[in-house]
């Protein structure tokens, strides 16, 4: 949700002689960036409905005590290291499901690989957005759709594209 004082300060008056002051146009330009990542948002919670979806990330931990049967959770550890994706949205941590396996939270085989692959290429936003496009190296699947079932295949569209970043 927008700042009340944000916006207002968007949609102010401008100044002297019809130009916009320093203020208003700081307001708009942060209130444009806001609304893009709402909309990049969105568009990545839609994404990763077929493979799982989104959840925050004390949700994610919840589940690991609840269904890995783990005192120590590794989430943050993960996160810290960017052996999971995650991207902060409102505040909050989120994080795709289709990185863990089902039964017992561990990370899906062939992930490690694939992000260490990606994670010198793009920043969170990049990857997970990568991992949520069709891709024209996995037959227009998009990478979190198959990862559970070809994790080489998408191992080899992250080293395309790191390699064609480089070159």
């Amino acid at each position: 949700m927008q700042s009340p004082n944000l916006l207002r300060a968007a949609l102010a008056p401008t100044g002297r002689f019809g130009r916009a002051t320093p203020e208003t146009q700081n307001a708009a330009t942060q209130l444009a960036q806001d609304v893009d990542k709402n909309n990049q948002f969105v568009a990545l919670l839609n994404a990763f409905r077929r493979s799982g979806g989104l959840a925050r990330a004390q949700e994610v931990a919840g589940r690991f005590q609840l269904y890995g049967g783990r005192e120590v959770c590794p989430l943050e550890g993960w996160i810290t290291k960017r052996e999971v994706i995650c991207i902060e949205w409102q505040g909050r941590r989120w994080l795709p499901l289709f990185q863990f396996n089902p039964v017992g939270l561990s990370l899906r085989a062939g992930l490690p690989a694939v992000l260490a692959e990606l994670v010198g290429v793009y920043d969170d936003w990049q990857l997970a957005s990568w991992f949520a496009q069709p891709n024209p190296w996995l037959g227009d699947c998009a990478a979190a759709d198959i990862l559970a079932v070809s994790a080489p295949q998408v191992l080899e569209a992250a080293r395309a594209v790191r390699f064609e970043d480089v070159g």
